[in-house]
């Protein structure tokens, strides 16, 4: 699958990728105290927080169609996402969540190699977004590439060490790929 592979190269490199421009400055300190293990801020309402500051745009008509496109989602109507985000990612081709919500609408169609081409947008443009590392994890796995899905996993707990089962999805991993039937071990 040669986005998949794509967006690994692009994961192993994110180190070096700096968030853009556009995003809002707040997300750094918030995104830092919800990997401090002992910040006096609960981790859940830092999430809420930085995904609100993620869906949020300063053109208020972008936004409203954020909103539509998220209502869509959550009904099940990919068509009307499809659509929406379409014509947003014309208009803010610079806004991560766009793409990252274009991964949902892929997935939910059964496009997994345009989904994969859209998470990598949107670790290009917010190298920080621990649910698009998050959901590339679960494709890999998907996929029954069980080297890429850990790294993927790692890294996303790494930015936000409060994500529920990854941890344990990881040591699944490592168990499997520690495992004498593996058949990359023989």
């Amino acid at each position: 699958m040669p986005a998949l592979d794509d967006v690994f190269g692009l994961l192993l490199s994110l180190d070096a990728i700096k968030p853009h421009p556009s995003l809002p400055k707040r997300l750094g300190p918030l995104l830092r105290d919800l990997k401090n293990p002992v910040s006096s801020r609960d981790p859940g309402q830092l999430v809420e927080l930085i995904h609100a500051l993620w869906i949020s745009n300063r053109d208020p008509m972008a936004e409203n169609e954020m909103a539509e496109a998220i209502t869509a989602i959550d009904h099940g109507d990919s068509n009307r996402a499809y659509e929406v985000l379409l014509r947003l990612s014309t208009l803010k081709p610079e806004w991560p969540e766009v793409s990252y919500k274009q991964a949902i609408v892929g997935l939910m169609k059964g496009q997994t190699e345009a989904a994969i081409g859209h998470l990598g947008d949107t670790l290009r443009l917010e190298p920080r977004h621990f649910a698009a590392l998050s959901l590339f994890g679960q494709i890999c796995l998907d996929c029954d590439r069980l080297y890429e899905a850990r790294i993927a996993l790692q890294k996303s707990i790494q930015i936000n060490p409060h994500l529920k089962g990854v941890k344990e999805a990881v040591l699944a991993i490592d168990r499997a790929l520690d495992s004498p039937n593996n058949r990359l071990n023989g």
